[in-house]
């Protein structure tokens, strides 16, 4: 297959802008040409129209059974803070979902994920009273819609001794089984909550049979006060490392920048989540700036990284009060950390228009009123791009999204299903409330 007629923002290391461009998709989901010349060769040949062409984007850390919460009802007071938020809606709503949850939770996620031009999801999952197999039902509803990921579960002490080690023994077959499937679509890693909801001996546990799997931890780090000393607990019991991916990171000092750095943990920003639970904000150029990557993501809030893109950028323009703040910080973190986190723990060749990369592409209605080059392209983004609708959406070379519908499953069906499932699932947690 050929792309034609498109203005290709690369991303790569030259980080290029190609207009009226050609980009060839190899057979084996893998980006072949970049040019004007190739289409001549294929007889499939598909007109961009002059829209602006992009990598597809990734959200490196995420919540996929929250989306059967959208509009639920909590009784008596509203939560006053982010412990009371856990404890009154997410620590019961895990508690109340079955498989069936799962699936369409994780289905529906995904499809509005893949229309808002997410090629990657990283899902950091926990359902305590539907665990074993919980993985294999988020995978099911990858496979369907056709998105790259990687899935956890999420260990905790807070259910009990027996729910921690059921979480555990799901990690471990999970990551057992990805690695012998080893497909370049699916990737696992070793799921914990936070540290203020696990015990040493819990986490002893976790980082052995993490560290036999040679795979990294996805992890809750100070996204709280409660959790203020998470780094260096983490540390002291050997959790973090290069592919440890550590959510939030809010509540940390000098010393704790220091630590990730050294130990080259990946930590990902999840800026409206963070305004939403008024839990604080990222120091994003203290991080940056001490040698930490710090990628993007949505934590269950939205499925648009390109709002989350935004909101980055204005929070940390008023946390200094300094408008000229956060610019580079705000494009690493969305577009060139995010893939580099991706490629660097799970093999993934993705974020990037490169001859050999991944063809994980998104077609954007873009059609720059104004001069688009390099220099200018984060200008464009914030003001312009992000603001346009996605047009099509390509993973591994196969379209999920073509004039703005998802292609690989039927939508609505899947709603009206996903709509039945909530009901149930709210009448579940409505008796938890009780």
């Amino acid at each position: 297959m050929i792309l034609t007629n498109a203005r290709v923002a690369t991303f790569d290391d030259a980080n290029r802008v190609l207009d009226g461009a050609s980009v060839e998709v190899r057979a084996d989901g893998s980006i072949g040409e970049i040019g004007s010349g190739a289409a001549a060769r294929h007889q499939e040949v598909v007109d961009a129209g002059g829209r602006l062409l992009l990598p597809a984007l990734i959200n490196c850390h995420t919540h996929l059974y929250s989306t059967l919460a959208r509009g639920i009802a909590l009784p008596g007071p509203a939560p006053r803070g982010f412990p009371q938020i856990l404890k009154k809606l997410w620590w019961r709503l895990d508690r109340a979902l079955d498989g069936d949850d799962v699936y369409y939770s994780a289905l529906i996620g995904l499809i509005d994920s893949a229309k808002c031009g997410v090629g990657t999801v990283i899902d950091h999952h926990s359902s305590p009273n539907a665990c074993a197999g919980s993985l294999d039902r988020i995978e099911q509803a990858f496979r369907e819609v056709g998105l790259r990921g990687a899935l956890c579960y999420e260990t905790s002490d807070r259910n009990g001794a027996a729910k921690a080690d059921e979480g555990l023994r799901e990690n471990v077959r999970f990551l057992e089984r990805t690695a012998l499937a080893n497909d370049g679509m699916i990737g696992g890693s070793f799921g914990l909550h936070a540290a203020f909801t696990l015990g040493d001996r819990t986490l002893r546990r976790c980082a052995e049979a993490a560290q036999s799997l040679g795979a990294g931890v996805h992890v809750h780090v100070a996204e709280h006060a409660c959790d203020a000393g998470a780094v260096a607990r983490l540390r002291r019991l050997g959790l973090l490392g290069e592919k440890t991916l550590a959510a939030h990171c809010l509540h940390i000092g000098r010393r704790d920048i220091a630590a990730l750095a050294r130990h080259g943990v990946n930590v990902v920003h999840n800026p409206q989540s963070n305004c939403n639970n008024a839990v604080g904000a990222a120091r994003l150029p203290e991080l940056i700036g001490g040698g930490v990557r710090v990628g993007l993501g949505s934590d269950g809030y939205s499925p648009r990284l390109w709002d989350e893109f935004k909101t980055s950028l204005h929070v940390q323009k008023l946390r200094s009060g300094d408008p000229r703040v956060g610019y580079a910080e705000v494009y690493a973190a969305a577009f060139r950390n995010n893939a580099a986190i991706v490629r660097h723990i799970w093999g993934m060749d993705v974020g990037r228009i490169a001859t050999g990369a991944r063809a994980d592409l998104m077609l954007v209605d873009y059609f720059p009123p104004t001069p688009l080059v390099p220099e200018n392209l984060m200008g464009h983004l914030l003001f312009g791009i992000s603001n346009a609708p996605i047009d099509a959406l390509m993973v591994n070379g196969r379209f999920i999204v073509r004039d703005r519908r998802c292609v690989t499953v039927d939508e609505r069906a899947m709603a009206a299903k996903a709509a039945a499932q909530a009901r149930s699932l709210w009448r579940r947690f409505d008796t938890l409330c009780q």
